[in-house]
C-alpha cells in the first residue's frame, strides 16, 4: 500500500471511473489495516497502486471544483430568494444589486464547469 487513506483511494477511483456504479461496479472497504478493493466488476484490470497515486492530484482538483460549484449553488439559491423578496416588496435598488450578484455567480459557475480537465 502507498499509504493512501481510504478517502484518497475512493477519490482516485471516482476520478478514474466516473461512470462506475457503487457498489455494483467497485466496492472498497477499510477494516483498519488499510483500504482495499472488495469487489471489482468493471472490464479490465484494476488500476495499480501507482495509477491511483498518479490520479490523486487531478482527482483533488476536480473534487475541489465540485465543492466550489455546490457552494456557489447554495449561494445562488439564497440570492434568488433575496431577489424575489426584494422585487415582491418593491425594493428595486436591492433587487438590482442582488441581480448583479446573481450574474457574477453564474459567470463564475460557468468558468468552473468549463475549466479544462486537470488530467
Amino acid at each position: 500500500m502507498s499509504g493512501m487513506t481510504h478517502e484518497e483511494r475512493l477519490l482516485a477511483f471516482r476520478y478514474l471511473y466516473p461512470a462506475a456504479r457503487w457498489p455494483e461496479d467497485i466496492a472498497l472497504s477499510d477494516d483498519g489495516t488499510g483500504s482495499r478493493v472488495t469487489h471489482w466488476g468493471l472490464p479490465g484490470e484494476q488500476p495499480t497502486e501507482a495509477q491511483l497515486v498518479t490520479a490523486l492530484p487531478a482527482a483533488r482538483v476536480r473534487d475541489a471544483a465540485r465543492r466550489d460549484l455546490r457552494e456557489c449553488q447554495l449561494m445562488l439559491d439564497e440570492r434568488y430568494r433575496l431577489f424575489t423578496r426584494a422585487r415582491a416588496t418593491g425594493n428595486v435598488a436591492d433587487a438590482l444589486d442582488v441581480q448583479a450578484e446573481i450574474r457574477e455567480l453564474l459567470t463564475y459557475m460557468e468558468e468552473l464547469r468549463n475549466a479544462p480537465d486537470p488530467a
